[in-house]
């Protein structure tokens, strides 16, 4: 990455820049202050030279400098190229999908989904916020709270199940089994710590280039599992197709990836405001569908092909380092490449404890402001690793099920956010008051948002299609939870926005 393309530091105050020392010590301590204060001077310059100074507040013109739009693309890209999205499709037999008809599903439904990132991501540049201080125009100063919370517990749950993919891997890759799974989920989490702590450069510069040592790694997978009865294949009894199935994959893939529009302009705000809608919507849609689109179809493929292979089989049932052992040989290259299968996750869990930390400061709190943006990961750190260590024996059923929930709220996330730009903005960009970003009385009540998201959940519900509930009408059609979320959370809030604007006229 092109350092020089990014914009300089902000020198926003932080705990960090507090005051001098007092004056009123006894002359015969004046040292010891002395001392502490140059102490902090240098705490000071090292923070400003390795991690990002900028909070939350909107970035003035003035400071979004970057040219570079393939950043943010490389950024999605290494992001989703990893063991997580191999292992999403993967749960395409136990939704009851076959091969064959999840080639099929798995790109159409991707498509449509990485649209909604990609869309959000180009609201960035032109308003210079952050996604959740964006959000607070259409839900709110207060009720945004609500998608802090949700967000924040969707990046929290995405971190644990990177980190278990890791410590399973990297544990696989052990010879004689002497690495535990919690050791590898402690090594995936503290590096991913330390990138996320440096912030948005050296984050753009590792994701630049991660993709390129992940990518050669799963062809080779492809290739050495080769085809036949012994390799990828069509199983002899494919399940038939069937409506359920392929909406319940449709849900799932909405879970991974509409849920990434919480954090869509983390990203792409330092990039110019002149930077072309039009170019870097397509890098940002590119950089999600070629990045997982092809591993989930790639994981469904071992899924249903090691239904006739029991030796994949077999593995799958321990790990899915063990089926990239079983394919590989279990030589040195083999453990090999299953140590970078492991670390791929840290592109998906260094920007998500990065954007964590900007969720948490967006929450109805003044002093939270105040405090760096850089020390978040740290929480965000002590939360994942032993949640990581404890929920490692239960993957395949949490991971199912945490990313079908995701997909019915996000979608009601989004088709406000949409809405409120292209409808009641009419997308009109000047629209978005920067000096409001803060001000309760200046933003929208939210009150539209949070009826029109509530009224649309409690419709969706019906329309479940889970392990613990399976909602009545889902039984003959089929998860149409976040199909329908999305559609009448849209229609709801267009009414009940008018509403809102004629009362308190903002």
């Amino acid at each position: 990455m092109a350092t020089s393309a990014l914009p300089a530091r902000s020198g926003t105050p932080s705990s960090l820049e507090e005051g001098s020392v007092g004056k009123k010590h006894a002359a015969g301590a004046e040292a010891q202050p002395q001392q502490s204060s140059s102490l902090r001077r240098r705490v000071q310059r090292i923070a400003q030279g390795l991690c990002e100074q900028t909070g939350i507040e909107p970035l003035p013109v003035e400071a979004r400098t970057s040219t570079n739009v393939g950043n943010v693309g490389f950024l999605w890209a290494s992001a989703n190229m990893n063991v997580l999205s191999f292992s999403s499709g993967t749960l395409a037999p136990l939704l009851g999908l076959g091969l064959v008809p999840s080639l099929v599903v798995i790109p159409i439904f991707a498509a449509f989904c990485c649209l909604f990132p990609a869309l959000i991501s180009v609201w960035g540049p032109r308003t210079g916020m952050r996604q959740l201080v964006l959000c607070r125009y259409s839900w709110g100063y207060y009720p945004v709270a609500v998608i802090v919370v949700l967000g924040t517990a969707g990046q929290i749950g995405y971190c644990i199940l990177n980190s278990i993919l890791a410590g399973q891997t990297l544990a696989a890759a052990s010879v004689g089994g002497n690495l535990s799974i919690t050791v590898g989920i402690v090594v995936s989490v503290i590096i991913s710590l330390v990138l996320s702590f440096s912030g948005i450069r050296v984050l753009h510069f590792f994701e630049r280039y991660s993709w390129l040592v992940v990518l050669p790694v799963f062809v080779a997978l492809t290739a050495v599992a080769g085809s036949g009865p012994d390799g990828l294949h069509i199983p002899a009894e494919e399940p038939a197709l069937a409506p359920r199935p392929v909406l319940s994959m449709g849900s799932l893939l909405a879970g991974y990836l509409i849920s990434w529009s919480i954090m869509s302009t983390d990203y792409s705000l330092y990039l110019e405001p002149r930077t072309s809608p039009v170019k870097l919507f397509t890098y940002v849609w590119s950089g999600f569908f070629f990045s997982t689109t092809p591993l989930f179809m790639l994981g469904a493929a071992f899924a249903c092909s090691a239904a006739d292979v029991p030796a994949w089989s077999a593995a799958l049932e321990i790990s899915n380092g063990e089926l990239f052992l079983e394919v590989f040989g279990r030589g040195a290259g083999a453990r090999f490449a299953n140590v970078i299968l492991a670390l791929s996750v840290i592109g998906n869990v260094a920007p998500t404890f990065y954007s964590f930390g900007l969720s948490i400061m967006t929450l109805p709190i003044p002093r939270l402001h105040a405090v760096p943006r850089f020390l978040f990961p740290l929480l965000a750190t002590a939360i994942t690793m032993p949640l990581a260590i404890v929920g490692a024996s239960r993957f395949a059923t949490t991971l199912s099920n945490f990313l079908a929930v995701l997909g019915y709220w996000s979608v009601l996330y989004v088709a406000v956010l949409i809405v409120e730009h292209y409808v009641i903005r009419r997308g009109d960009y000047d629209s978005y008051n920067a000096e409001a970003w803060a001000s309760p009385r200046l933003l929208p009540t939210g009150l539209a948002a949070l009826a029109a998201g509530i009224l649309s959940l409690g419709l969706q519900i019906p329309f479940y299609d889970q392990t613990l509930f399976t909602g009545p009408l889902a039984e003959r059609s089929g998860d149409l939870g976040f199909e329908v979320g999305l559609v009448l959370c849209a229609i709801l809030y267009v009414p009940l926005r008018i509403l809102d604007k004629r009362i308190f006229g903002r």
